[in-house]
């Protein structure tokens, strides 16, 4: 609790601030011979700062000391130096001054004044990283009541990822010290949490303000915006837009955080809106995060029109992009998604510098395109060059590997990583590896080596479980589940939704519908969320969203009647269902596998496009097993190519009835 942090702050060691000695009174300054010249230092040092030139202000701090013994600096002069320091982020200089501060520290300077000098002490070190001292300036010096110190803090601690500590200032304030600047940073501690309830409760909090307050905080953008982006990172979509649509003056920076907020709730089609709602109107500019949001969003929905589309925009803002590596990375991303490798590779090719960020996104495109083996070559050209953490490039080509099944140099380099440097993502990877492949006591006997010198990562029989369902082990998964789900293991309500539905779809793989149907009803027993799939596909410049058994559609009944067209034809190729993906109670419904999402969008393509089109679709999720079988199926009577993007990687499906993942999905 915050009141032992104060007793904890409270009982260290008082030697590192005691600031009391007898000074001259700075108030009295008015009235001494130094006092114009002291005035002119300031002035230049304040200049100094202005200009951004923060070492000459040092310069000028040094000089007035060591060379102007006479004249006492006051406390602007210190907060002018402690600037400096700030600007720069050099600790070793602030905390000379600091010294130099206590050394010369006046007992008659007034409260105000005191707090301004702990409070910019407070911001130096908090801007170095050094909180523990941060927190020792604060506490001893009893700042909890003050809105000034207090924000410092919080900031301090949001920056340095401590938001639930930020969050216990600002509850710890007295409320009629709060400031705006309070809310603003307490809203986004909640937001770097992604709390619901703590969202909920600000907003209550905001609500309690006299009416004046509210108002004036209702016309702050920074506060809006930053209300906007804390409900979008906390799920509450529909205040997030109740907030946006009751701002009357909305920036690019608040349509930019909408926009990263439907992308961060999976829903791309709401952020493109929001980019073309921009265009069309021409009242706000587009900005470069802009361009990147609306290019994420055309990546997630795997629309490689669109995608150029931006591209093009973007050439035309005029913005030097040829040489801006975080959009040619984000563009090479794009349409890495998209299934253009071609133009994903020459961006990388283009780079003046190929960083480690734009090395592992190519390395990832490689993988979902079904290009394994350039990944991997790709990784032993670079990895020489490359110093320093390459967590996300060892994890991108092991990804690569698993959805190439190549699991000898998968383990190679696996092998040729330090044992200190193998996070749980890498372990993760490789168990990924060996069960895509099959390869289940492996990919078991792994988990176990891992156990000998680290606690137990429920994200490793997860992906177990995934490579079970694949391969129908039902004897396995149900060990695992019974194992996880029985043990103290804390698990995530994520976790525990995977591991009860992937559990669950390997017993009805063998027929024991009964199993898989008391599994699935722990989800609801215990409230436990599941997300729906769902797929979009865009037909001449237009997009589509379908779920599983949609009717929303306004020719629902002709998309399935030609499904129904689509299952006879395909019953006389000798097609079954695969049981894995249904349930007991799904049996009874004679349509319930054949409504799954991405077979409502192939069959509105085939009744909306000529023969022969391309058939592009994007899903939130992996593709079931059944799905995957019948899109190469439906590609090969319908003689159209299929590209399906999932949540892991790309399926082109051809129109002799193969698929480029080589079943390694």
């Amino acid at each position: 609790m915050f009141t032992n942090r104060c007793l904890f702050i409270h009982r260290l060691s008082s030697s590192i601030i005691v600031w009391r000695y007898n000074q001259t009174n700075l108030k009295t300054q008015n009235v001494t011979s130094h006092s114009k010249e002291l005035y002119n230092w300031n002035i230049a040092m304040t200049e100094s700062n202005k200009h951004k030139t923060p070492k000459n202000t040092l310069i000028l701090f040094d000089k007035l000391i060591n060379q102007y013994p006479n004249i006492t600096p006051n406390f602007i002069t210190y907060l002018l130096a402690l600037s400096a320091c700030i600007r720069l982020g050099n600790l070793h200089e602030g905390k000379r001054i600091h010294e130099y501060i206590r050394q010369k520290w006046s007992t008659t300077i007034d409260t105000n004044e005191q707090i301004k000098i702990h409070t910019c002490l407070i911001q130096l070190y908090t801007t170095c990283g050094d909180l523990k001292t941060a927190e020792e300036i604060f506490f001893n010096e009893q700042l909890n009541q003050y809105a000034f110190p207090v924000n410092t803090l919080m900031k301090g601690y949001i920056v340095n990822n401590q938001a639930k500590q930020a969050i216990q200032l600002a509850e710890y304030l007295p409320k009629h010290e709060r400031n705006i600047i309070t809310y603003l940073l307490w809203t986004n501690a909640i937001a770097q949490l992604g709390d619901i309830t703590m969202a909920n409760t600000i907003h209550l909090e905001l609500k309690t303000l006299p009416l004046s307050t509210q108002a004036f905080f209702a016309n702050d953008q920074r506060l809006m915006n930053a209300l906007i982006n804390m409900d979008g990172k906390c799920g509450n979509i529909t205040r997030m837009e109740e907030t946006f649509k009751n701002f009357k003056q909305a920036d690019i920076i608040t349509y930019t955080t909408l926009a990263k907020a439907y992308i961060v709730n999976n829903l791309p089609i709401k952020a493109l809106a929001i980019y073309d709602h921009l265009k069309q109107t021409n009242q706000i500019g587009c900005d470069e995060v802009m361009y990147l949001v609306a290019s994420n969003a055309a990546g997630k929905l795997g629309l490689l029109s669109r995608a150029r589309s931006i591209h093009n925009d973007i050439i035309s803002s005029g913005i030097n992009y040829e040489t801006n590596e975080k959009i040619l990375n984000t563009l090479m991303d794009t349409y890495g998604k998209c299934g253009d490798l071609n133009s994903a590779r020459e961006i990388f090719n283009k780079l003046k510098i190929q960083s480690k960020p734009s090395i592992s996104s190519m390395i990832n495109i490689y993988g979902i395109n079904s290009q394994a083996l350039e990944a991997v070559a790709l990784y032993y050209n670079t990895k020489d060059k490359l110093t320093g953490n390459i967590q996300s490039i060892l994890i991108s080509v092991l990804t690569a590997c698993a959805h190439g099944g190549l699991v000898e140099e998968a383990q190679k380099i696996f092998d040729d990583i330090p044992n200190e440097k193998r996070s749980i993502k890498i372990w993760n990877a490789l168990v990924d590896v060996y069960g895509r492949a099959g390869q289940l006591s492996e990919a078991h006997s792994l988990i176990d080596l891992f156990e000998k010198t680290h606690p137990r990562a429920p994200v490793l029989y997860i992906s177990l479980l995934a490579a079970c369902r694949t391969h129908k082990n039902a004897k396995l998964a149900l060990e695992i589940h019974d194992e996880l789900m029985s043990s103290n293991t804390l698990l995530t309500d994520d976790q525990r939704s995977a591991i009860v539905v992937l559990t669950a779809n390997v017993h009805s793989s063998i027929g024991d519908h009964n199993r898989s149907l008391s599994l699935r009803q722990t989800l609801y027993r215990d409230k436990i969320p599941k997300y729906a799939g769902v797929t979009w596909t865009e037909i001449n410049g237009i997009m589509y969203e379908f779920y599983a058994q949609d009717i929303r559609h306004p020719r629902s009944k002709e998309i399935y009647e030609q499904l129904e067209i689509l299952h006879e034809r395909l019953k006389k190729l000798g097609y079954q269902p695969d049981e894995s993906v249904l349930t007991k109670e799904e049996r009874n419904i004679e349509w319930s596998i054949h409504g799954h999402s991405e077979r409502l969008a192939i069959a509105w393509n085939l009744i909306s496009t000529s023969p022969g089109t391309t058939i592009q679709l994007t899903k939130n999720l992996r593709m079931c097993i059944d799905c995957h079988e019948v899109s190469k199926l439906i590609a090969q009577l319908t003689q159209r190519e299929i590209i399906v993007r999932d949540r892991l990687r790309i399926h082109y499906f051809t129109k002799d009835g193969h698929c480029s993942c080589d079943n390694h999905f």
